[in-house]
């Protein structure tokens, strides 16, 4: 076992030197194949998931939630300034500021269904404990 240990160092090293490994003989040769049945694999050692482990997903949820509420409010803040900027340049008038309500109304809608979920959430699970 040793012998072939010291074997496929020696082909290694003259490998990584740019010169040709020498076959020593029959069973140098074959050491060199691509065989690794009888290796112990990565696989038989990593343990697999128990049935009944305790994971918590509420972290990864409450960090979605607040990334998701987050998100809607730079949209509503975005769409407001860019009304008021617009409107501030005299690029619309009063007048059409009605129809910035199409895009308006839904993203209020869309914040505050997402906002009150968030905090609602947030809310009875810190009382809940």
């Amino acid at each position: 076992m040793d012998e072939e240990k010291a074997e496929k160092t020696q082909t290694a090293e003259e490998t990584l030197a740019g010169r040709e490994p020498v076959a020593r003989d029959e069973d140098a040769t074959s050491s060199n194949s691509l065989d690794f049945t009888g290796d112990s694999t990565i696989i038989d050692q990593v343990l697999a998931p128990q049935v009944g482990d305790n994971y918590d997903p509420r972290p990864q949820e409450d960090g979605a939630r607040r990334m998701i509420a987050y998100l809607l409010i730079g949209l509503l803040g975005l769409v407001v300034s860019g009304m008021l900027i617009l409107l501030g340049f005299g690029i619309i008038d009063v007048d059409h500021i009605k129809e910035f309500g199409v895009i308006l109304n839904p993203i209020i809608a869309l914040v505050s269904a997402a906002t009150g979920f968030y905090y609602g959430i947030k809310s009875n699970s810190t009382n809940g404990k």
